[in-house]
């Protein structure tokens, strides 16, 4: 069985991030979403409940950890059984957070694909026209 692990925000979950989640599956048994209670680049329209309830109920994830920072990730990291780190292509050649010991853990790194517009900016912004 191969388990894969998504770190996210998913603030306002959208059709981008349902997209995102549907790839990330397809090329696992079990889907382990990592939902950043606090993300430092990110300025959060909804609360870590609304969240969390949002992807629980999306059939691509089987389940949603909740994690505070990159320390806290570091924690999850080490001691969670899984097999596949998924990250958006936008960090490919990119620093990431705790991307050392992914590596040193001998964890596979899968960038999805980003084959549309939506996002979260996008998103907001048709809301604040």
């Amino acid at each position: 069985m191969i388990i894969g692990l998504y770190p996210m925000a998913a603030d306002i979950l959208h059709t981008g991030h349902v997209i995102a989640l549907e790839e990330a599956r397809s090329q696992c048994d079990r889907l382990i979403v990592g939902l950043n209670v606090r993300p430092a680049n990110k300025r959060l329209t909804q609360s870590v409940y609304e969240r969390f309830m949002q992807l629980r109920a999306v059939k691509y994830v089987d389940e949603v950890i909740p994690y505070e920072d990159a320390a806290d990730l570091a924690g999850m990291l080490a001691s969670l059984a899984f097999d596949v780190y998924f990250l958006g292509e936008d960090y490919v050649g990119k620093s990431f957070d705790n991307a050392e010991l992914i590596r040193a853990l001998g964890k596979r790194i899968i960038y999805l694909k980003r084959r549309h517009g939506y996002s979260s900016t996008e998103l907001k912004g048709r809301i604040n026209e």
